[in-house]
This record gives C-alpha cells, sequence and structure tokens, in this order.
C-alpha cells in the first residue's frame, strides 16, 4: 500500500497528459523523490489532437496546424526540449475574410479581425457607414467590470457593433473555438481580450501596449516534420514511464487515499493520485458521481474535420493576399477556414503543386463531420469553387475527422467548473482534472494548465507520504 499511495497516474497521451507527465517527471528527478509514474493512453499512438501524417516527402498536420507563438507557454517548452533550431515560423501575413462572394484583405494592424488603431476602419468596404460608426462603441463609453460572464457575441458586440463582430471579428474566433459565440462566455473561454481589457481599461490600448499580440506573418510555427516533433521528443523522454493500449474504464476510491483504476476491464491499477487529462466528455465517466456528472454531461461539443487538399496551381483562379481565408457563419459555407500551406510555410513554398488545408465544422454546422468522405469532399469542393473559383478535381485529398472534439462552454460554465474542483478537493483528494478548454483553447493552453496541475499533484503526494520540501 505505501508503494500504491506514491504511484501517479496521468491519464491520457495528448499534448497536456504528456506535458503534465514531464513535468511530474521533471520534478521527481530534480527532488529526488520516491514516487512512481504512470501515463495510460487508451490508442497506441499519442499526442491527441496532435496527428502529423507523412505524404511524399512532406509532412502535414491534420488536427492541430500550428503553434500560436504569441503566448509563452510552448516556445518556452520547445527551447527547454532543444526544438527551437527545428522551427519553421508562418509566412504570408493573415488570412482574408471571404463574404458577399468576394475575398476581402485586411491591410492595417489587427488582432483576431479587430482593428487596433480605430481610424484604420474606414479603409474596410465590409462594413457600412453606420457599421463603421458603431466600432467606436468602446471609446465612447465607459466600460464596467464584469460581475459575471457574458456571451461572447454580447461582448463583443457591446464595444464593436454588430457588423465588425459578425462580419470580422466572428470568423477569426470562430477559426479558434468552432463555436457559437451566441453562447460561448468571454470569460470561460480564457480570451486574452477580456484580460487585457480589464488591465488597461480598454481593449485598443491593450492591444497598442502588445505588439507582439497582432495578426501577422511570424505568429504561428511548425516543424519540418510536422508537429509531432513535439510530442515525438517529449514520448522520448517519457517513454519508461508510458502505457498504450490501456484504457481506464472507471475510477473507484481504494483504501487508506489510494484510488483504483479499472484497465482495459481487465486489470487495476492503485495509486496515490491521478491527472485526468482526457476530453471533457470522458469525466462523468470515470468518476462515477451524480453531480460531477450532471455538470460535465450538460457540457455541448462540436465535431470538426478537416482536409488536405493537392491542387495544380492553375487550379486556383481567386488566391487570397494572405496565407488563407476565414469565413462568417453568414456565408452559407461549411468552410470555417482555408490555408495555403505553401504560402504560409516556407519549406512547402517551390513545391510545383499548390497544397490546401481546409478546416470545417462548428457549433450547429457538424453535421458534415458524419457524412462519407465522398459526400465531405462533394460539400467542400463546392464551397472551394465560390470562394477560390476552383472547378478542377484536386490531384489528391486527405480526410480527418474530428468528432465531439471541442467542448462549447457556455456563460455558466466557469463557475460551474469551480463547484467540480472543489468537489474534488473534498470528496476525491488527489484527483485533478486537466481537458481542453478548461484553461482556454490552444497547446499553450494546454501546455499551461498542465505545468499547474503537476505541480498540484506532487505537492499533494508528497504531502500524503509526509515528505517535505527543504
Amino acid at each position: 500500500m505505501k508503494r500504491a499511495k506514491k504511484r501517479i497516474a496521468v491519464i491520457g497521451g495528448g499534448i497536456t497528459g504528456l506535458v503534465t507527465a514531464y513535468r511530474i517527471k521533471q520534478q521527481i528527478i530534480e527532488e529526488k523523490l520516491p514516487f512512481e509514474l504512470i501515463l495510460l493512453e487508451s490508442s497506441i499512438k499519442l499526442g491527441g489532437k496532435i496527428y502529423t501524417i507523412k505524404s511524399g516527402d512532406n509532412y502535414f498536420d491534420l488536427g492541430a496546424e500550428s503553434i500560436d507563438i504569441r503566448y509563452p507557454e510552448a516556445m518556452d517548452l520547445m527551447k527547454e526540449l532543444g526544438l527551437m533550431d527545428q522551427l519553421i515560423y508562418s509566412e504570408g501575413n493573415k488570412p482574408d475574410i471571404f463574404f458577399y462572394n468576394k475575398l476581402y484583405s485586411l491591410d492595417y494592424p489587427t488582432y483576431k479581425g479587430i482593428p487596433v488603431r480605430k481610424m484604420d476602419i474606414w479603409k474596410n468596404n465590409l462594413l457600412t457607414f453606420h457599421g463603421k460608426i458603431a466600432s467606436f462603441k468602446d471609446t465612447l463609453f465607459p466600460i464596467k467590470p464584469l460581475e459575471k460572464d457574458v456571451e461572447m457575441s454580447v461582448y463583443l458586440k457591446k464595444r464593436f457593433g454588430e457588423e465588425l463582430v459578425e462580419h470580422i471579428v466572428e470568423p477569426f474566433f470562430s477559426k479558434i473555438y468552432a463555436s457559437d459565440l451566441d453562447e460561448m462566455g468571454i470569460k470561460s473561454s480564457k480570451e486574452v481580450i477580456y484580460s487585457l481589457e480589464q488591465k488597461y481599461g480598454r481593449l485598443s490600448k491593450g492591444l497598442k501596449s502588445h505588439p507582439e499580440l497582432l495578426d501577422g506573418s511570424g505568429n504561428y510555427v511548425t516543424f519540418q516534420k510536422g508537429l509531432a516533433t513535439l510530442t515525438d521528443k517529449l514520448t522520448e523522454i517519457l517513454k519508461p514511464n508510458i502505457q498504450t493500449s490501456k484504457k481506464v474504464f472507471e475510477i473507484n476510491q481504494g483504501i487508506e487515499g489510494t484510488y483504483v483504476i479499472d484497465v482495459n476491464q481487465t486489470e487495476q491499477v492503485r495509486v496515490g493520485a491521478i491527472c485526468i487529462a482526457t476530453p471533457v466528455t470522458e469525466y462523468s465517466r470515470l468518476i462515477k458521481n451524480e453531480t460531477f456528472g450532471q455538470i460535465f454531461d450538460q457540457v455541448e461539443t462540436a465535431s470538426i474535420g478537416y482536409i488536405l487538399f493537392k491542387f495544380k496551381k492553375k487550379a486556383i483562379k481567386n488566391e487570397p493576399k494572405g496565407f488563407g481565408v476565414v469565413t462568417p457563419r453568414r456565408s452559407d459555407s461549411f468552410v470555417t477556414s482555408i490555408v495555403f500551406l505553401n504560402k504560409k510555410w516556407s519549406f512547402l513554398k517551390d513545391e510545383e503543386d499548390v497544397f490546401i488545408g481546409v478546416s470545417f465544422g462548428r457549433k450547429g454546422e457538424d453535421i458534415l463531420v458524419s457524412l462519407s468522405n465522398k459526400e465531405i469532399e462533394e460539400s467542400i469542393l463546392k464551397d472551394l469553387e465560390m470562394i477560390l473559383g476552383i472547378t478542377e478535381k484536386p490531384i489528391n485529398r486527405i480526410v480527418k475527422r474530428w468528432p465531439d472534439a471541442i467542448p462549447q462552454y457556455t456563460v455558466t460554465q466557469e463557475e460551474k467548473t469551480k463547484e467540480m474542483i472543489e468537489l474534488l478537493t473534498h470528496e476525491y483528494p488527489g484527483i485533478y482534472i486537466s481537458g481542453i478548454g478548461l484553461e482556454g483553447f490552444g497547446i499553450n493552453q494546454c501546455i499551461s494548465q498542465a505545468n499547474k496541475t503537476s505541480k498540484k499533484i506532487v505537492e499533494y503526494v508528497k504531502e500524503q507520504n509526509c515528505i517535505y520540501s527543504k
């Protein structure tokens, strides 16, 4: 039993689980702690939504497509792992917007479509005169701090007006969250614009004070062999601790403060602490608690998909100025974003053919993900004809689905999540949840969450085993 109390289990081998396990192992080695670490992954492949394939001589990502380096967590980790010399930085400025059957480029400084210099809005042909006037709201009226979370659309429209939000800002946000901004909370999303406004009093002032956040070339990185370079490095370090094809079916409380993990319904593993780094949809299945289940069973999800197309260059009739295209919900398109990979990544620049990555699916529009590959391709090709003027068949295509991939957190979720963490602390001490979206979306946010969770777990196990820091 003493050994079990010193065993830490991380459930889930996506980026959050891998970084959590890496940090725990790091602390065990540095402090010479007598702890045992295991990482349990249900599939044979690690990395979760970081999913790299090789096609010909090139590597392509069909899940997370790049890392946004406007936030520091991933860059700090990659420096630590010695991967900086392998990074490829994005080119091609920023995406165009497809609206009213036309491509529009934002030729002025923006953050996710939000203009940094207010007067630049007069350069935009996407808005009516009334819409341009309404975009000055946040400079005309004082903004009060939020006492409770509000819908992201309400938050944004109060500051920039309806047109700017629906025509320009929403496409950038939907690309990230695959969400309905009318339901998603601004605070629960952990979106940086909220914290900037709280700090500087006005969002425009906050954006001017942080030019590193602005849209443009160099915002994103990948590796020539894809983002799996990062997860492969972590997997290499954690190899002795990783167990694949180990699906966790249930977690039960054991004796003397331990937990019993049911693995593959054939074996039981007793541990002293657990990090659940799985999709949020798994929480209530693993922990049989009525209150816990009621909260997380209510979290809706959006299914998304990605198609990698290869076209002849002459097939592209309408090429964007930037590295790709984003589309507003009003565009009647299944496509949420298009990336011209040859424009975004220098290692593909000299390729004879054009590689285009198309993301599709968002809340309320994700039925396409459930269709056959042929049906998906036919629907997306119709959109590409409308947006890019492509009428030729692709040379090649690869379809990847991500069902129930993105949790949709409403305005009540932040409060409910706090309740669940308190419930875990009191009724299931030593169990920590670390799923996508709880601390924001994206690889940086997953790493940040893993950094925090790993410290909490180690400190808990030290306390349980009466081991105190010097």
